[in-house]
């Protein structure tokens, strides 16, 4: 089961789908699925149309040094729509480090300033980055420390602030406010010291921002979903917190693509702080004070299970969703009853974030220098065509975690060649 170990391959998107059409309940065209379910003809190499219902528009960030269009083609589309999204901060410039190489000939020594550690994505990708950074070639010593299961902003500053002082090689940084980590970051460039996020992008030309594109993966799986419901429906969004970037970035996508829909609308917003219990809670008081049909469903990480729960305790249909997390109870419940329910997800892996992460760390104390601030590269996707791939067959929608994924599921070293002045790899 590709789900479960490291023989994933990356979903591919090499077709142009139609528009809107029919409806895939009931099916026409299509063939049978690993689960062995009819899938709909357009599932397969799914990609959103040109133009018309289920299209959005994927606008290249600012480009005032010029390094985005010195990428080749895939990697200038992975930023398509990145930094479009109201209350953005993304900055993609010229990167310090373009010629910096580590004092001496190493081992080298990591710190990694982490924020809380709540959710299995989070756990499993900190255990991926320990390992991968300690079986890259150049680095001895990592320091890991966390926020432990506390969102504070003040004690994740001075416990950066404390490791920068440590003067290690290169700081390894997540965190849930990027922003207020601008002066920090460039205080330790200063030093000498780069600072490589994930998932975090510091708008300054010391962070090395290493990113998964949200508003394209929310773009394709809502726009597979208006395939699904055949342009027409009421869709309740299930959206995390308003003053996260993520959840901006998101709904903003979700939206767009529903926009383009003329006879589809937005039923509804709720709010579930990326927690199952909390997505399940809110679902239900929004379903209490709403009988009206609901057509489709789109939910953040850490959430999609429990939004489908509270369908599931109130006795009303489960309606097609479009998913970002990769949540194991929502691709388990999906998977068993595949033959009447379509779907979409996506999701960075925790996998391919430690092997990318380290990889671009192992790059840059090998001495490969980073042509630009961003680095920031597409996630793959489960549509009806591929989901016996990804889900296993033992999963409910009571099962928790998130699904595990594969190496290269995410910035493939063939991919980071182009953001870097070398390619000695650093392995």
């Amino acid at each position: 089961m590709r789900a479960l170990g490291w023989t994933v391959t990356l979903a591919a998107s090499a077709a142009l789908a139609a528009g809107c059409g029919a409806s895939s309940s009931g099916g026409s065209g299509g063939g049978s699925g690993a689960t062995g379910a009819k899938v709909p003809a357009f599932a397969a190499n799914f990609a959103p149309p040109a133009s018309g219902c289920g299209a959005f528009a994927a606008k290249t960030p600012a480009d005032p040094d010029g390094v985005i269009a010195a990428l080749p083609k895939a990697q200038q589309d992975a930023l398509g729509g990145y930094a479009d999204y109201q209350g953005s901060t993304v900055k993609v410039v010229k990167s310090r480090w373009a010629t910096w190489k580590p004092n001496g000939s190493g081992p080298y020594r990591v710190a990694v300033s982490w924020g809380q550690l709540v959710s299995d994505f989070q756990v499993q990708t900190v255990d991926q980055l320990k390992q991968q950074l300690k079986a890259t070639k150049g680095v001895g010593q990592v320091d890991v420390r966390t926020t432990g299961s506390n969102l504070d902003i003040a004690q994740q500053l001075q416990q950066y602030n404390a490791l920068v002082q440590t003067k290690p090689d290169i700081i390894l940084l997540e965190t849930p406010s990027p922003d207020s980590f601008d002066g920090p970051v460039q205080k330790a460039a200063a030093a000498g010291i780069p600072t490589v996020t994930l998932l975090s992008p510091v708008p300054v030309d010391g962070a090395v921002n290493v990113d998964s594109n949200n508003y394209l993966g929310a773009g394709q799986t809502a726009s597979y979903l208006t395939k699904v419901l055949g342009g027409k429906g009421n869709v309740v969004l299930v959206r995390a917190l308003a003053t996260a970037s993520i959840d901006s970035q998101v709904a903003t996508a979700w939206k767009r693509v529903l926009a383009g829909c003329p006879q589809m609308k937005v039923a509804g917003e709720v709010f579930g702080a990326f927690s199952e219990a909390q997505a399940k809670s809110e679902t239900l008081k929004w379903l209490s004070t709403h009988p009206q049909k609901l057509d489709g469903i789109t939910a953040m990480p850490g959430e999609s299970s429990g939004a489908l729960q509270a369908f599931k305790q109130v006795g009303r249909a489960v309606p097609p969703a479009a998913e970002i997390g990769m949540d194991k109870g929502f691709l388990g419940y999906w998977r068993a009853n595949d033959a009447s329910y379509d779907a979409s997800s996506t999701s960075l892996t925790p996998v391919s974030a430690g092997r990318a992460t380290a990889e671009i760390i192992g790059r840059m104390l090998a001495g490969e220098g980073v042509k630009l601030n961003t680095i920031v590269g597409e996630t793959p996707l489960i549509t009806d065509a591929n989901l016996g791939d990804w889900a296993d067959k033992s999963w409910t929608l009571q099962t928790p975690g998130t699904v595990s994924g594969n190496p290269d599921d995410f910035l493939p070293a063939k991919d980071l060649d182009a953001f870097f002045t070398t390619t000695s790899k650093g392995q």
